[in-house]
């Protein structure tokens, strides 16, 4: 499955996920949402703006393949 990786970037930055919601505009339930993989889609705009906000340049930083359990 897909993951995205905000938790840790906002780890090292040492934010909340309101500090990050009131910084990007995205707001904070929805990066809640994507934080735990529970979010139904993950808007483009979105993903733009946190990879400008952490400024990443490969989207391997933002977002990692991991196996599901019995794969």
């Amino acid at each position: 499955m897909l993951r995205l990786k905000i938790k840790e970037l906002r780890e090292l930055e040492k934010l909340s996920v309101r500090q990050l919601s009131e910084t990007t505009n995205i707001r904070w339930n929805t990066l809640s949402d994507m934080e735990k993989n529970t979010a139904k889609h993950w808007p483009p705009e979105h993903l733009e703006t946190l990879m400008k906000y952490f400024k990443l340049k490969h989207i391997d930083q933002l977002i990692e393949y991991v196996e599901e359990p019995g794969e």
